[in-house]
């Protein structure tokens, strides 16, 4: 997942994507350097220190956007995972986990209404400051106008109707509400971000031929990751229409061979990566699971290192892997193979170990359902 845990905040793990490391720099310097441009006598050590300031607001304002999501979701009855921290809100997931509209609508405005009130509030705060005599409660008023900012931003982008952002997933909640199917409400979502995705570009050539503005490029652009996202998202829906009725029991391999922790990379490497079905083994520890590697941990370690690293030294350990048992949808598998990056994940019945279900498995149902709509649809055809 790329993402590093850095504290716990009401009982949720928070992790930071490891972008943050590049976003934070830019947006440092960038602050930093419009600072003492201007206000040339503020000296370079009082910008940097704002630059600084401006950075870990924009990240806290991200984390607070993401809270309100999880504490949302927490309220409506549904599991509480790591709240990971992506720039600019992160991505809607297309796969629904709630069970009513309205829980999905509360759970999908949570996160902007966080960040719009508190852009309010620094905006409330940034107009006193502007307003007091002092020097100093007007500095401070300038840096809560600049952050106060980025979360409006923040707040108003994600309601755009369009995955991946949230108000893709409020457009869905208001039509799952109305038509009572959550299949087609995905593709009432999609259809909402295609049409938005081309008022994007069309908006911008007007803006290079009228105002002859340069901004449209970026307009374009924004167009085209949303038609594109838009895209993906009705693939999606065909997915979860082909795996329907799909459970792991009818497609986790049973018979997989584990290795201790200690067992050495050289010595079963090949058997991840030879294009076998079994592209992950589990780690035992005597009966008991204690992680798992697949073909992505490999191919991270060089083949001369291999005789010297261990089945525990690269392993996703079982505390970090998502659980799924044989009666699991598919579909809710294949979400979680996504969010952890891993290549396959234990299949555990009354916490033993029964097996494994992998990328590979899952992609052959996909590809056996699309080959079956496609004899069904030529046989009623004809």
């Amino acid at each position: 997942m790329n993402a590093l845990p850095i504290a716990s905040l009401f009982g949720f793990e928070i992790r930071v994507h490891v972008s943050w490391a590049i976003i934070l720099a830019v947006i440092g310097v960038t602050a930093a350097t419009q600072v003492t441009e201007l206000a040339p006598g503020i000296g370079a050590a009082a910008g940097w220190l704002i630059g600084a300031v401006v950075a870990a607001s924009f990240l806290l304002s991200a984390l607070a956007h993401e809270l309100g999501h999880a504490l949302a979701a927490r309220h409506v009855g549904l599991p509480g995972g790591p709240v990971i921290v992506y720039f600019f809100g992160g991505a809607a997931s297309t796969r629904l986990e709630t069970t009513r509209p309205r829980d999905e609508i509360l759970v999908a405005s949570a996160g902007p209404l966080v960040s719009l009130a508190v852009g309010l509030v620094l905006m409330v705060v940034a107009l006193v400051g502007e307003l007091a005599a002092g020097g100093s409660m007007q500095a401070v008023g300038r840096v809560a106008f600049v952050i106060g900012v980025m979360n409006l931003l923040l707040g108003g982008v994600n309601l755009l109707p369009a995955f991946p952002l949230d108000g893709g997933r409020i457009v869905r909640g208001l039509a799952w509400a109305r038509t009572g199917d959550p299949a087609r409400s995905l593709r009432i979502s999609a259809s909402a971000g295609r049409y938005l995705g081309i008022l994007f570009p069309t908006a911008g050539i007007v803006g290079i031929l009228v105002v002859d503005s340069l901004d449209g490029l970026m307009l374009a652009v924004c167009g085209w990751f949303i038609v594109s996202s838009a895209g993906a998202v009705e693939r999606s829906a065909d997915v979860d229409v082909m795996l329907e009725g799909i459970s792991v029991a009818d497609v986790m391999e049973h018979d997989v061979s584990g290795v201790p922790p200690g067992l050495t990379l050289d010595t079963f490497a090949d058997q991840i990566l030879n294009g076998s079905a079994q592209s992950s083994v589990p780690v035992l520890r005597g009966r008991d699971l204690v992680g798992m590697v697949g073909a992505k941990q490999v191919r991270r370690i060089r083949r001369d290192r291999w005789a010297n690293t261990r089945a525990e030294d690269l392993m996703v350990s079982a505390d970090a892997l998502p659980s799924v048992g044989p009666e699991m949808s598919l579909r809710d598998v294949l979400d979680r193979l996504h969010r952890s990056g891993l290549d396959g994940l234990p299949v555990l019945e009354s916490g033993a170990l029964t097996g494994i279900v992998t990328r590979n498995a899952v992609a052959k149902a996909v590809a056996e359902a699309a080959r079956d709509r496609l004899r069904t649809g030529g046989a009623a055809a004809s």
